[in-house]
């Protein structure tokens, strides 16, 4: 199959730069509300503006390739020969080295070749400097047609309608029954300029001088089309006659493949509401929420690639999500200006490897590995630790943290990024370059125990240089969920941190993700299901259709959309909410890959408490049937290499056939 294909990285910068320069903010003056760009936190780059690709090969019999470019500074060289773009070109048998060149300066060059050997795909390389160039050129598994455009990101449009529509105050209210993302339409309104503000909750749309969304709609000819917004409501103020509103849905077509159900129909809500959480949030590559940032943030994307291997397992939206954060070299900042998102960058890369088993993938993103992490150790101590840097943003989660010093915490990802890092360099054959990643790594896991463990904590403390040996949950999860510690502290963990109400409980789904994690790892199902019932259920109960970024039961009414200081600036359809799906994927349907993209799987499911169970869990190339009740487990599999393990006895899972086990 031919693609359209460029330099690596290209396709994401560009609409990376477009995606996080289109954010909002509402500011009223001399009464008169508008919206006004909010500018990015951190560097945003932009693609090169100039591409040389080339490719080498042997053909055995006579063979046509056409060549086409999205730009007219464009042309293909083939032996020294050199066509324009739309040339029709005829090979003879024999070697034939083939380069493509282009320039475009709104935007950057592409290239498609109909062909057989020579047709346009990764296995095009860069043309470097050198001449020595490994890497693959870029593509992207939307852009497989001669019509499509890369520089506009190819998305998918349903018309969806309001489900009820009410006269408040003077405007009209309609309700779309459902968080949204899309374009709203007006049609056949006399010509005027309206007011329009969006609203995940009934309270912010009517609410349009704090809404975090307002429209300053021109009709014009009887129309108006915004630009892409997140809504469940929107109000219309100020109007006497009624306005036909409806919504254009824009989303990518991603197939769920992962599925779940049980006996608890609560659970199921939840799970279905984390991947339609999941689907709005799923774009040019995966956003935090829809409706403040809409931007690409590190944390955030790393728990989304863990749900999407449950879900979707669709490779193309990490490898973009990956490449946008990366941005360009050279390292300047930390990801997203925050010290343990560059330390999940490097973390994710590997797990993408372990679930899917694109090694082109890690070859091809080891060098801007290493340009990051040249700058990470730039900036730490004399012995090797993480110190904190003006500039830096320490984030870890929203709470309160003794994290003047060097937190804890942050040792702890610091040693798991060494780790992954080293794995991705033996994997691309840097033998004493991996030796040494997993030295440090090793060498902070040891230094972290001696310094922040406290015995009479019985627990990690977050800094052991301020002498307040103040615990939080965050490091002593890592240090549970990385095995950075012996089994003695480990236990010590649970007792006197996990159950340990006295200690400032998670509030958001996101560092939830973590500890229900580490929880399921040592066995203790009922904590997570638990919380699936309190957390995520609580959310549920007050009609929430997607996942919040944040959940305190303790609050009431409108509190629930205050977050930052604003009145609505939380958001209520956040990514980071969905990772019951990667959870009972992992451990209720028991799936996960022991080697590389799934070459060797295992099968460990459990009841959980509930009666029966059953689901999907995609794998390269197919997927993996589940279904458990009391007494019986029955698993079909389209892949070799599975093992169902029931208690202490293990089972070949055949592939393509069903197989069925007592309990």
């Amino acid at each position: 199959m031919a693609y359209w294909i460029w330099e690596p990285g290209s396709l994401e910068l560009w609409h990376g730069m477009l995606l996080h320069n289109r954010r909002t903010t509402q500011r009223t003056y001399n009464g008169e509300t508008r919206s006004v760009y909010y500018h990015p936190m951190w560097r945003v780059d932009a693609p090169r503006h100039n591409t040389v690709l080339f490719k080498k090969a042997v053909i055995s019999e006579p063979e046509v390739l056409e060549f086409y470019s999205n730009t007219e500074d464009a042309s293909i060289t083939v032996d020294q020969k050199t066509y324009t773009p739309g040339t029709r070109i005829e090979l003879d048998i024999g070697e034939h080295t083939v380069y493509l060149k282009g320039f475009r300066r709104e935007g950057f060059p592409a290239f498609y070749i109909k062909g057989k050997t020579f047709e346009s795909d990764r296995s095009w390389r860069v043309k470097e400097d050198d001449d020595k160039s490994l890497r693959h050129a870029g593509f992207s598994e939307l852009y497989t047609s001669l019509e499509d455009d890369v520089l506009e990101f190819k998305f998918s449009y349903k018309e969806i309608k309001p489900t009820s529509t009410e006269l408040v105050n003077g405007g009209i209210l309609y309700d779309f029954g459902k968080e949204s993302f899309g374009k709203l339409s007006l049609n056949k309104v006399k010509d005027s300029e309206l007011l329009i503000a969006c609203g995940e909750s009934r309270e912010e749309a009517l609410d349009y001088t704090n809404a975090i969304v307002v429209i300053n709609a021109k009709i014009k000819d009887g129309a108006f089309e915004s630009k892409p917004v997140a809504f469940r409501y929107v109000y219309i103020p100020c109007v006497n006659y009624e306005i036909k509103l409806s919504a254009s849905l824009e989303y990518l077509p991603l197939d769920n493949i992962g599925s779940f159900k049980c006996s608890n129909s609560l659970v199921n809500d939840i799970w279905q509401t984390c991947a339609y959480t999941m689907l709005l949030n799923s774009r040019e590559a995966f956003f935090d929420g829809i409706k403040r940032d809409r931007w690409v943030w590190s944390g955030d994307a790393y728990q989304s690639f863990f749900v999407n291997y449950y879900l979707y397992l669709d490779r193309d939206i990490v490898r973009r999500t990956i490449r946008m954060l990366r941005g360009a070299s050279p390292t300047t900042k930390h990801i997203n200006t925050i010290c343990d998102y560059t330390f999940y960058w490097i973390i994710s890369i590997w797990e993408y490897y372990i679930h899917t088993g694109d090694r082109d993938f890690i070859n091809d993103i080891y060098p801007e590995m290493l340009d990051i992490w040249s700058f990470v150790e730039s900036r730490l101590d004399k012995n090797g630790m993480y110190q904190r840097i003006p500039d830096d943003w320490v984030f870890i989660d929203w709470s309160t943290f003794d994290s003047n010093g060097p937190i804890c915490a942050e040792q702890l990802l610091l040693a798991r990024a060494y780790e992954c890092l080293s794995r991705c360099s033996l994997l691309n054959g840097y033998e004493a370059e991996a030796k040494r990643y997993m030295e440090q790594s090793k060498h902070i896991v040891s230094e972290t125990n001696r310094l922040y463990w406290c015995e009479e904590k019985g627990a990690f403390v977050d800094d052991y240089k301020s002498g307040r040996r103040n615990v939080t949950r965050h490091a002593n999860i890592f240090a549970c969920l990385f095995d950075y510690t012996t089994s003695e502290h480990k236990e010590s963990i649970i007792k006197n941190v996990i159950y340990n109400k006295e200690i400032t409980p998670i509030t958001t789904p996101y560092f939830e993700f973590f500890e229900l994690d580490a929880m399921c790892q040592i066995g203790d199902f009922k904590y997570m299901t638990d919380m699936l019932d309190s957390y995520w259920g609580g959310m549920l109960r007050l009609g929430a259709t997607t996942i919040w970024e944040e959940f305190d039961p303790t609050k009431k009414g409108i509190e629930h959309y205050e977050m930052y200081g604003g009145k609505y600036e939380k958001s209520l359809c956040h990514a980071w909410g969905a990772s019951p799906i990667y959870l009972l994927g992992k451990y209720a349907l028991g799936v996960k890959p022991t080697a590389p993209g799934y070459e060797s799987y295992e099968i460990k499911p459990s009841l959980m408490g509930f009666e029966w169970i059953e689901g999907t869990v995609p794998v390269p190339n197919g997927a993996i049937y589940i279904k458990q009740d009391k007494e019986k487990i029955t698993v079909k599999s389209s892949i070799a290499g599975g093992t169902l393990i029931v208690g202490d006895k293990k089972y070949d899972v055949p592939k393509g056939k069903e197989l069925t086990v007592k309990v």
